[in-house]
């Protein structure tokens, strides 16, 4: 779909294209295309990120004249907001001028297309029951009863390691990964840095995702740890606000940072020792699903880069972090409705 939309750009703009970017008026911007799962949308065009996204029943089933043209309309939407910026009406006056200026007509500007979108991929019986049972376990995790609580969460994530353990040695040819985007703020922050620290552990792999006057956590991995994922992040939310109000003589943004760290760390050494419980065989299956996961990353982020988060410590607020952290469970956490992106490709 990329090399499609590259060959639109070229051919019909026309723009000069990159490997992974395509210059405009000066600037270069990214060509990113991600299937998305949706009972309603073909496709969409996504400001924050300049990301394309192509409906996954069409990605299978449609002809590539018709997936042309549901690009060149999101490209629409693309060169309308870069050109013009966002007051213009979805399918107003600007988009409808981008398709006129290089002679797209009804068939793209419309984009309708009647598609059965019944057999939309749900997710299967076996991943379904696991969500079930992490989730029931997570919730007992909050017992009066402290032994309980722990059990309980050591057996919530024992139960996900182990699912993940047992996909060793099964992945087929061709194999599919998805992406969903949990939590958007203005900036990052201490508190979106723990999210992001503490949703490792659940097997999904979050990357910052830096946008339009934004920043979101965005991670990939199997379905079922990403609907996991959400759940816990959904938590951890509000738990983190709720944990920090709770701490006597600590109080400003350096010590609530601090502590939030905290956590991360406190949480990352509960689950350390759960690792160190399994059999040296699990142990060595499980850091084959790790770098699975670690490649998978590299071939859907193309550009990733890395940076440590500034700023000093306070080693009194850390620390308290740290023992919250490892006293931390995950509650029933409030939904989100969001998007989830499927991203496929075949090993070479």
């Amino acid at each position: 779909m990329e090399q499609f939309l590259k060959d639109i750009i070229q051919a019909e703009i026309p723009l000069v294209c990159k490997r992974t970017r395509f210059l405009y008026r000066g600037h270069s911007y990214p060509i990113n295309v991600v299937m998305i799962v949706s009972q309603t949308k073909l496709g969409y065009f996504d400001p924050a990120t300049f990301q394309i996204g192509l409906n996954q029943t069409l990605m299978y089933q449609a002809k590539d004249h018709v997936l042309k043209n549901i690009l060149r309309h999101e490209l629409a939407h693309y060169l309308s907001y870069i050109e013009f910026g966002s007051d213009d009406l979805p399918h107003g006056k600007n988009f409808n001028l981008v398709c006129e200026r290089y002679g797209w007509g009804d068939k793209v500007s419309k984009a309708s297309l009647n598609i059965d979108m019944a057999n939309i991929y749900e997710g299967d019986l076996v991943s379904e029951k696991l969500i079930n049972r992490v989730k029931a376990l997570l919730n007992l995790a909050q017992s009066n009863n402290p032994h309980e609580s722990e059990l309980a969460t050591l057996k919530a994530n024992q139960l996900l390691l182990k699912h993940n353990i047992k996909s060793v040695g099964s992945t087929q040819d061709k194999f599919e990964i998805y992406a969903d985007t949990l939590i958007s703020s203005k900036k990052r922050s201490a508190k979106l840095t723990t999210i992001y620290e503490i949703l490792k552990h659940f097997l999904v792999s979050p990357v910052f995702i830096y946008g339009s006057g934004q920043v979101s956590i965005e991670v990939s991995g199997k379905k079922e740890n990403i609907e996991l994922a959400r759940y816990v992040s959904s938590f951890l939310e509000q738990e983190l606000e709720r944990l920090w109000k709770g701490q006597q003589n600590l109080k400003g943004m350096k010590q609530k940072n601090s502590f939030f760290l905290g956590i991360a760390k406190g949480y990352d050494q509960k689950i350390q020792g759960v690792k160190e419980s399994f059999s040296p065989d699990e142990q060595k299956a499980l850091i084959t699903v790790e770098n699975n996961l670690s490649h998978q990353v590299k071939q859907i982020y193309k550009r990733l880069s890395y940076t440590k988060s500034s700023g000093s410590i306070n080693t009194n607020a850390f620390n308290r972090g740290i023992k919250t952290g490892k006293n931390l469970t995950i509650n029933k956490a409030i939904k989100n409705k969001t998007k989830t992106s499927l991203l496929t490709w075949s090993k070479s």
